[in-house]
């Protein structure tokens, strides 16, 4: 009903009018389209607002379980086998309080290396809209407006750090320091808390490193796509549920999910796995590193011809567990020199990552489609 009201109020109609429409919509057992919803797009809708959870935010809706914690950080092969090829999150604990950025990053501190000549981007609501509203600051100017009281509901910075100087500061997280590593983006992500991001995933590995302030992490899995609604999103790679008032009307799906809930402190950091779902919030002054990478020899697993996130838990997909079990039964990783951080390191974007995978797929269907036309054995 809420969104015929917004479509009524766009059309200038009065409220007698919205009402017999909201009704006509009920009595004939039809769902309002939520804007989040792709035009065109039908598998939603049908539930009902007595669904347990309704209305409520995110976190609060299925069931969850903790996400693992280590208090010791692996090796790499312990690593690769135990989380990155087995598909499941963990957190280190304490992990990122050896980064330099740690100690160092205060707010004074990045207005002296950024203040006025570094111009951000901002997201003005912290209840995160893809393609919602955002201005360019100074960053000093938005590092002093966050704590206005005024200002409690808005502003929300993404600031890539790429080719920047303060990269210096910065480590790529250990048990992945390895040359066979590719570091595809660093992003900050700066607010004085209360920000709930939009639940999506990502094409590449995640570290998030929490500098300051607290997060409450839900991750889901791969597979349960359809409980989400992904592959009716206007938005590719996000879920059109609302994090902070789920509609079970729209969505009762959702009522049934399951997930891995995270608490982040300052200092830990977090191993969200390749297209593992995920919505995040904050709390208090916030500051977050995030690391996509990915491993030179992902291409053994990583078939682009059929990969598509959103339908992962579809007749049509295999298992995810599945899929990235064609990874490197053993990948390699040779260790980074101690004193190299960030600003050192080469990135290869998720665009270039996605050109050598296909270009090593081909490579390798060539040449297993030529030994297979090979003569077998006998005199030529």
């Amino acid at each position: 009903m809420a969104d015929i009201l917004q479509r009524c109020e766009f059309m200038c109609l009065g409220m007698k009018c919205c009402l017999t429409l909201a009704l006509l919509w009920a009595v004939e057992g039809k769902t309002a389209r939520p804007a989040t919803v792709s035009p065109g797009a039908k598998d939603f809708g049908g539930g009902s607002p007595d669904l347990p959870g309704h209305g409520k935010p995110m976190q609060e809706v299925g069931t969850s379980k903790p996400v693992e914690v280590l208090s010791t950080l692996p090796d790499w092969a312990t690593f690769y086998q135990n989380y990155m090829r087995a598909n499941r999150p963990v957190v280190f604990k304490n992990a990122a309080r050896t980064q330099r950025a740690f100690e160092k990053w205060s707010d004074d501190y990045l207005i002296g290396r950024w203040g006025k000549r570094r111009v951000v981007d901002i997201e003005i609501k912290k209840v995160e809209e893809r393609g919602g509203p955002t201005v360019q600051w100074p960053f000093e100017k938005f590092a002093r407006e966050i704590y206005k009281e005024e200002r409690k509901d808005e502003l929300y910075a993404v600031i890539g750090l790429e080719d920047d100087e303060v990269l210096a500061d910065v480590d790529f997280p250990e048990p992945a320091r390895c040359e066979e590593v590719w570091p595809q983006s660093v992003t900050l992500w700066m607010s004085n808390g209360g920000t709930m991001s939009v639940l999506h995933n990502d094409d590449g590995e995640n570290f998030l490193m929490l500098l300051d302030g607290y997060k409450s992490v839900m991750l889901v899995h791969q597979d349960d796509a359809p409980k989400i609604y992904a592959d009716v999103a206007k938005v590719r790679g996000t879920s059109p549920v609302r994090q902070d008032s789920v509609d079970l009307v729209a969505f009762p799906r959702f009522a049934n999910i399951s997930w891995l809930h995270g608490e982040l402190e300052p200092g830990d950091t977090l191993f969200i796995p390749h297209t593992y779902w995920h919505q995040v919030n904050s709390r208090g002054r916030n500051l977050g590193v995030n690391i996509w990478w990915s491993h030179k020899e992902d291409w053994q697993w990583w078939d682009l011809k059929t990969y598509d996130a959103p339908r992962f838990g579809m007749d049509s997909m295999p298992p995810f567990n599945e899929f990235k079990a064609k990874a490197a039964t053993n990948a390699t990783c040779t260790p980074l020199p101690a004193d190299r951080h960030m600003g050192e390191t080469q990135l290869v974007d998720e665009g270039r990552t996605k050109e050598i995978i296909r270009k090593k797929r081909a490579r390798h269907a060539k040449g297993k489609r030529q030994t297979a036309q090979r003569p077998q054995g006998g005199e030529l």
